[in-house]
């Protein structure tokens, strides 16, 4: 297919015939400047549609959540009555045993919609991929994966850095622009977005959605290469990443994590803004005639998260919870997929109400 172009004019209507064919999530600017990744709303279509904004804002929170929800109901498990005894599912069964002898009275919720994610940055693209690679390992998490099923992507890439102070895609290879895995990638030329297709899904959807793209000039083309090399220089934060994925697969300095452990508040902050952290608790709510398993974020530098059900937690200090979350990024990840997880977005640098963030820590590593 020829390249094409869409005019910045043209973005807003697309989107509001794409919700006749899709669940539409895009970056919404609400009240008081907060930019969130938001499901579109058909019935009030728009007033959603004025919310949206592709300028290079920042997001408090990534787009993982569309897939991995910060809470979500797993099953829920009708209770049976045995003469005049309520049973619950675990009080005299495990739960293996009830869902094989009691089979039908268990109701998941597992969550599909034909997805378009529209608008997100090239960090958080490499996010949600690492996040549904994690959620392939060893069995695959049908509660994710059926969310993320049939997923249509349309990166923007960024002009300039939305945290400016904390950015460092450039340093990790993350951004801000991408050379694979998207579906569509957005370059701003000016008045329009140039389009650059990466898969087969890609060039079905300008098809079907032809009347709001424009073939592309020579001319377009060859403005694209500047616009990304200035892009790239914007990009003020550099670091060692490379360097640092070495150096944390020897011996850290404890006095290093116990500098960190000494600010750290162990709020969380920074695991619940990361777009590739995949701790989770798991929880029932005993209700009357019916129970719920649900599912919740959860974070490795809290001090119950490793806690054995005898009281044993093998790491008992704030240091070595402190360290974990680094070990985990640069080096644990790293060695098992060949990708670190962390995707150079900062988000927990701005998150952090202590200023701490990976940058910080790769800078001391590598110094």
């Amino acid at each position: 297919m020829n390249t094409v172009y869409i005019k910045k004019a043209n973005i807003k209507p697309l989107l509001k015939e794409a919700v006749g064919d899709w669940h539409v999530y895009a970056p919404l600017e609400e009240t008081g400047g907060d930019v969130n990744f938001s499901l579109l709303d058909r019935d009030k279509i728009d007033e959603a549609l004025d919310k949206v904004t592709l300028e290079d804002k920042a997001t408090a929170i990534g787009p993982k959540d569309l897939f991995f929800p910060q809470l979500e109901s797993l099953f829920e498990i009708k209770k049976i009555a045995f003469g005049d005894k309520l049973l619950r599912f675990s009080q005299w069964y495990p739960l293996d045993t009830f869902l094989y002898h009691k089979k039908g009275k268990i109701k998941e919720t597992v969550e599909y919609s034909k997805k378009l994610v529209f608008g997100i940055k090239a960090c958080d693209l490499k996010g949600m991929q690492f996040t549904e690679g994690f959620f392939k390992q060893n069995f695959e998490d049908k509660y994710y994966l059926s969310r993320a099923k049939d997923r249509f992507v349309v990166v923007k890439g960024c002009l300039e850095p939305p945290r400016p102070e904390a950015c460092f895609c450039t340093s990790a290879k993350t951004g801000p622009f991408l050379d694979e895995g998207y579906d569509i990638q957005l370059v701003d030329i000016g008045e329009a977005y140039f389009v650059e297709l990466g898969s087969r899904q890609a060039e079905d959807f300008i098809a079907r959605y032809k009347k709001f793209f424009h073939q592309a000039s020579s001319s377009d083309k060859d403005r694209i290469s500047q616009v990304k090399q200035k892009a790239f220089d914007a990009v003020n934060c550099k670091i060692d990443f490379s360097r640092a994925l070495r150096l944390i697969t020897q011996e850290v300095p404890e006095r290093l994590y116990k500098k960190i452990a000494q600010r750290c508040i162990h709020c969380g902050g920074c695991i619940y803004a990361c777009p590739t952290c995949t701790c989770f608790n798991v929880f029932d709510d005993l209700g009357k005639g019916v129970t719920r398993r649900f599912r919740n974020w959860d974070a490795c530098v809290f001090s119950g998260f490793s806690r054995e059900a005898s009281g044993f937690n093998p790491r008992p200090t704030k240091w070595l919870r402190a360290s974990r979350r680094y070990e985990h990024k640069l080096r644990y990840d790293y060695e098992q997929t060949g990708k670190s997880s962390c995707v150079g977005c900062g988000r927990c640098l701005v998150a952090c109400p202590v200023n701490l963030g990976m940058s910080q820590f790769i800078q001391e590593l590598t110094a």
